[in-house]
């Protein structure tokens, strides 16, 4: 039996941290495309995560690759989300 690893601690978020509350704890990566509106597709983060460039922490939960909310989130605002606010008039 292989020894348990530690989780590393959370990110700091700067942009998308008022999103924490708001989402469950866990993304599962079949499910990026709506956790995003449509923006990520699963195989971005496929992708990401095989050149070693997706969220810094991942699961596996029987066959489905999940990852710890704060991570993913992290790993959104390394690709350059930023939230928008259009002027008012």
């Amino acid at each position: 039996m292989s020894k348990p690893t530690t989780m590393p601690a959370p990110p700091q978020l700067k942009v998308l941290g008022c999103f924490l509350d708001k989402l469950p704890p866990m993304i599962a990566r079949k499910e990026v495309k709506y956790f995003t509106g449509g923006a990520i597709s699963p195989k971005s983060v496929s992708n990401d995560d095989y050149l070693g460039n997706g969220p810094r922490v991942r699961m596996k939960m029987g066959d489905a690759v999940v990852y710890p909310t704060p991570f993913f989130l992290a790993y959104l605002e390394e690709k350059g989300v930023k939230i928008i606010v259009p002027p008012s008039f």
